[in-house]
C-alpha cells in the first residue's frame, strides 16, 4: 500500500469500509490507522507496526509522567506522615497510623496476590470500616482527628492512580518502546521517595511495572485495568472493528496494540511469540 491509498485522519490513516483483500501491509507504520469494516481477507501485516499514533502517544506519555510524579509525591507524604504518627505516644495518632498502615498493607498485599479488582473492593470496605469508626470515636471523645480519613483517601486513590498510570505506559509503549515504562515508573518512585516516603518510593516503581504488564497478559485478577487498556488502544490504536481478517497473517507482529472487536478472526494466523489483541475474544468452551 502506497500513501495514495489512504484517507489521512489525525490520528492515523483511514481504511475504514475498503476492499482490501490479499493486501500486504507488512513492515509498514499502521500507528493509529482506522481498518474499521474493511474486507482484509488474506492480507499481510507481518512485521508492521501497530499502536497509538506518535502524536497522541506523545499526549499520553506527558500524561502519565504528570500523574506518575503526583502519585508519587502523594504516596510519600502520607507514608511519611504514617511514619511519624505510629512512633508518636498520643493513642489518637497511633490510631491514626496504625489505620493507615493497615489500609496500605492490605492494599499491596492483596494487588500482588488477588489481584487489582479484588485489593479495591476490599480497601473500600476497609476503608468505609475505619470512616465509621472514625465518626464514633469522634461523637464519643471528640479527640480523633478527621485528617485520618483524609489521608487514607489520599492514599488510595493515589496509590490506584499511580498502578493505573502503569498501564497507560505499557499501552504508549508500542509508540516510544520499553524505557517508557520504566521511565513513567521510575519517576513515581523517585518522587515518592524525594517526599520522604521511603519504602514506597518502592512499591509505586515496582506495582507499575508488575501490575500494568500482568493484566496485560490477560491476568484475570486485573480485568478493569485491562478494560482500561482495551478502550485506550479501542479509541487511538489500530483498529480493526468488524473488518473481515479471515486468513489474514500477523506473523512477527504485537497485536496486543491493535483493536479487533467484533471482527471476523477465521483463519488468522497469530505469531505464538508475541501479545495477541487485548480485545481477542475468549476461546469456546
Amino acid at each position: 500500500m502506497t500513501d495514495d491509498d489512504t484517507s489521512s485522519r489525525p490520528d492515523g490513516p483511514s481504511f475504514r469500509g475498503r476492499s482490501l483483500e490479499g493486501a500486504d501491509f507488512s513492515g509498514q507504520d499502521l500507528r493509529g490507522a482506522d481498518f474499521t469494516g474493511a474486507d482484509l481477507r488474506s492480507a499481510k501485516f507481518r512485521e508492521a507496526q501497530f499502536g497509538v499514533e506518535p502524536r497522541v502517544g506523545l499526549a499520553m506519555l506527558a500524561l502519565g509522567l504528570l500523574a506518575s510524579v503526583g502519585a508519587g509525591v502523594a504516596i510519600g507524604l502520607v507514608i511519611d506522615q504514617t511514619r511519624d504518627r505510629l512512633t508518636a505516644e498520643q493513642w489518637d495518632e497511633l490510631a491514626e497510623g496504625g489505620s493507615i498502615g493497615l489500609i496500605l498493607i492490605v492494599l499491596v498485599g492483596l494487588i500482588f496476590w488477588r489481584g487489582f479488582d479484588v485489593a479495591v473492593k476490599v480497601v473500600a470496605a476497609l476503608y468505609v470500616a475505619v470512616l465509621a469508626v472514625n465518626i464514633v470515636a469522634n461523637l464519643l471523645w471528640d479527640e480523633v482527628e478527621w485528617l485520618v480519613v483524609l489521608r487514607a483517601t489520599a492514599l488510595i486513590v493515589f496509590l490506584v492512580l499511580a498502578i493505573t498510570v502503569g498501564m497507560l505506559g505499557r499501552v504508549i509503549g508500542g509508540v516510544f518502546g520499553a524505557w517508557s515504562i520504566a521511565l513513567v515508573a521510575m519517576l513515581g518512585g523517585l518522587a515518592s521517595g524525594q517526599a520522604n516516603g521511603g519504602i514506597g518510593g518502592i512499591v509505586v516503581a515496582v506495582s507499575l511495572v508488575i501490575i500494568s504488564k500482568r493484566a496485560l497478559r490477560g491476568d484475570p485478577r486485573d480485568r478493569t485495568l485491562r478494560r482500561l487498556a482495551h478502550w485506550l488502544v479501542g479509541r487511538w490504536g489500530t483498529r480493526f472493528v468488524d473488518a473481515d481478517l479471515s486468513g489474514a497473517d500477523f506473523t512477527g507482529t504485537d497485536a496486543s496494540r491493535c483493536g479487533v472487536r467484533g471482527a471476523n478472526l477465521d483463519g488468522v494466523t497469530w505469531d505464538p511469540d508475541q501479545p495477541l489483541p487485548l480485545d481477542m475474544p475468549e476461546p469456546a468452551a
